[in-house]
């Protein structure tokens, strides 16, 4: 397996970790202030008290780690073996893309980035969802739409998105199986 994680553009990525960015945003702010009045920089000598900035530092930060070591952690991909080949992977993702109604937002490199736009009655704005053919079998993963913002909780959509794939996959598998014995 070549890659462990969805590789998101750099606007995406940036997007996808904003949460934790803002969160951490104060913390930055408050250090660049102190260090600055440390200094001297506001021409004035200043005798700021540490805790202005130790207090935050210690509260937002570990809530940002926190925030970004979940945001990171949504971007593992999941391992399908199967013996489906490449055409048949294309043709298969092509299918599931026509029933379900999502749209491809880019092929390449045997990786298909699909968007899926299921509206505010199925609680999401919709998911960034990865297929990518490797040997062996197919790495998935579902993420919230980083187009759309930045969500921790995302209510189920992405496993859901995950447990279909892997299930229509799997009958693929079976299908294509059946047909080469039978043949």
């Amino acid at each position: 397996m070549r890659q462990k994680r969805v590789r998101l553009e750099i606007l995406d990525g940036i997007i996808h970790y904003s949460l934790a960015i803002y969160v951490a945003l104060p913390v930055l702010i408050l250090g660049l202030y102190f260090t600055f009045a440390k200094l001297g920089l506001f021409g004035v000598n200043s005798s700021i008290n540490e805790m202005i900035f130790i207090i935050p530092a210690l509260t937002l930060a570990p809530i940002s780690i926190i925030i970004y070591l979940i945001q990171r952690d949504k971007l593992k991909f999941q391992f399908i073996r199967t013996s489906v080949d490449k055409e048949a992977f294309r043709d298969w993702v092509t299918d599931v893309v026509r029933e379900y109604k999502w749209s491809i937002r880019s092929f390449k490199d045997n990786t298909f980035i699909i968007k899926t736009n299921p509206g505010f009655v199925n609680q999401s704005w919709g998911q960034h969802i990865t297929i990518m053919f490797v040997e062996g079998g197919v790495l998935v993963n579902s993420i919230f739409d980083p187009n759309k913002g930045s969500w921790i909780i995302t209510f189920g959509s992405n496993r859901r998105n995950i447990d279909e794939i892997k299930k229509l996959l799997v009958a693929k598998t079976r299908e294509i199986e059946i047909y080469k014995s039978g043949v």
